[in-house]
């Protein structure tokens, strides 16, 4: 006998018996006019020819001079085709209880693994003397192999959208069908040129990616999605008949989560689907965790900041304490509201805090106008202050401005309201005390000042203590008024002034 027919001799007969049984099922299907059962089977009879074909090319003298792994990858492409749209057969002929076909589906299944195992021995026989042959991956055995509703030990349940991505349509088909009905969302691409296209325009949770494709590789892919800072962290599953050693390590290497040679081991590859699959979500679980994190602490710094001036912040942050230190040159404004408690008396509780509310924050829009910070609000009276955490040329020039546009404002609300305004010129003391429920403020004679001297001033006035005016006094536009010594709790007799224009304009007085 011809060294080719012995080689080819135990091929032909395992596939002379996988065309006898798909003929057999065949018969069935037509009696059935189940036309989706047809064209596996002509797909599986197809395939069956081409692997006979590719057998005997390199059985007759491997004329391209191929070497163990180049004619391993060669022969499981139709072998692949083979085992998996057998598998898909018997699994819905168990499902639909087809007990007449399940024994000639099972032959075709295990005829091809049993191919599967010879492909290494006729690859060492034809390739170069000495190429050592990487082993073939383990099948199991369809006795061992759960049915299709069975629980699989450690197989996740997750479903997902995946990308399965080679350019081999009868192996796209048959992992789309599978995946499909393991309840998986599948999309499909037949290079890596295409896989890049899908990536960017949809959301994928997992990409099955074929090592070899024309255009773009899979290695090409791979390396393409790791350079991304989102495709990154999509997992991949390099699948191939390619077993070179080398190469799968250069995936891995690259970022790929896995690989799976062709025939693939469908309880295998749904199992690593699976795991897969729980990594990412477990990874989009942990992104949300900390992305929600990040999401309360910028809350949390924005409402910081409402309360605490920024400088304030960053050193409560950085230090986790806020000292309280001496300012010089600081002025200090007080704005009252004229008979507020005969307002509130006569009217509800609601109504008051509604119209303060408005006047807060009309006062509140003035702070930025004028270089200015508030401090707080006490009852009805407003606190604010100018040079102290941000220099400013003539503090007490911008707290006089401040001053006439508050009473203007005051004027303009439906309310009304007379309002009275003091500032006082100095050095304070500034900061935080407490540990909890965090409040700057500001102590000192000078802050005592100037809410003296707003309680002296008259209605829509501003009033300045000695020092305040000092400063101001000689200002092109600044005109006011000194009222001589008056009484001032706990300070005896001082000297008071009365602004009458600032930046030539008038300040009106009731």
């Amino acid at each position: 006998m011809h060294a080719s027919q012995t080689l080819l001799a135990p091929f032909q007969i395992k596939l002379d018996a996988i065309l006898a049984a798909v003929e057999r099922v065949r018969d069935s299907a037509v009696a059935r006019n189940s036309e989706e059962m047809m064209g596996d089977l002509e797909t599986i009879a197809n395939a069956t020819a081409e692997l006979h074909r590719r057998v005997l090319r390199v059985a007759e003298g491997n004329p391209d001079g191929w070497s163990a792994s180049q004619i391993r990858h060669d022969l499981r492409t139709p072998l692949n085709h083979i085992i998996g749209y057998g598998e898909i057969l018997l699994q819905e002929a168990e499902d639909l209880g087809a007990t007449t076909v399940l024994t000639d589906l099972s032959r075709v299944v295990r005829g091809g693994k049993e191919i599967l195992s010879d492909i290494d021995e006729l690859a060492r026989d034809l390739s170069e003397p000495g190429r050592p042959v990487a082993p073939t991956p383990i099948a199991i055995p369809r006795s061992r192999m759960p049915s299709p509703g069975a629980h699989v030990a450690g197989a996740s349940k997750i479903q997902g959208r995946i990308l399965v991505v080679d350019d081999n349509v009868a192996n796209r088909e048959l992992l789309t069908r599978l995946l499909r009905r393991g309840g998986h969302v599948v999309a499909e691409a037949s290079d890596g040129v295409e896989a890049l296209d899908e990536l960017e325009s949809r959301r994928f949770d997992l990409v099955l990616l074929d090592l070899q494709m024309p255009r773009l590789d899979g290695t090409g892919v791979l390396s393409v999605m790791k350079q991304d800072n989102y495709l990154r962290h999509i997992p991949v599953i390099m699948i191939s008949g390619l077993d070179e050693l080398p190469k799968i390590v250069e995936c891995i290497q690259l970022g790929a989560d896995d690989y799976l040679p062709k025939p693939f081991d469908q309880v295998l590859l749904q199992a690593r689907i699976g795991a897969c699959l729980e990594k990412k979500q477990l990874r989009d679980r942990a992104v949300d965790h900390l992305e929600q994190i990040e999401l309360e602490k910028r809350r949390a710094n924005e409402l910081l900041r409402v309360i605490l001036p920024d400088a304030i912040v960053a050193e409560l942050q950085e230090t986790d304490n806020v000292k309280p230190r001496r300012y010089e040159g600081v002025a200090v404004l007080f704005c009252d509201i004229v008979g507020f408690t005969a307002f509130s008396e006569s009217r509800e509780p609601e109504e008051v805090l509604a119209n303060l509310q408005k006047l807060v924050e009309a006062y509140e829009g003035l702070m930025g106008k004028h270089h200015m910070q508030k401090i707080k609000t006490i009852g009805d009276s407003f606190m604010a202050v100018a040079g102290l955490l941000d220099p400013v040329e003539n503090p007490v020039l911008q707290c006089a401005r401040c001053g006439r546009d508050m009473i203007k404002l005051a004027a303009q609300l439906p309310t009304a309201w007379g309002v009275r305004v003091g500032i006082a010129y100095g050095p304070v003391v500034a900061g935080v005390l407490g540990r909890q429920q965090y409040q700057f403020d500001l102590w000192g004679d000078t802050v005592n000042t100037a809410a003296r001297v707003e309680s002296l001033g008259h209605e829509n006035g501003v009033s300045l203590s000695a020092e305040a005016w000092s400063c101001i006094d000689g200002e092109p536009g600044v005109r006011g008024k000194g009222l001589g010594s008056v009484q001032m709790k706990g300070k005896g007799l001082v000297p008071l002034y009365h602004l009458h224009e600032v930046d030539g304009e008038k300040i009106g007085l009731r």
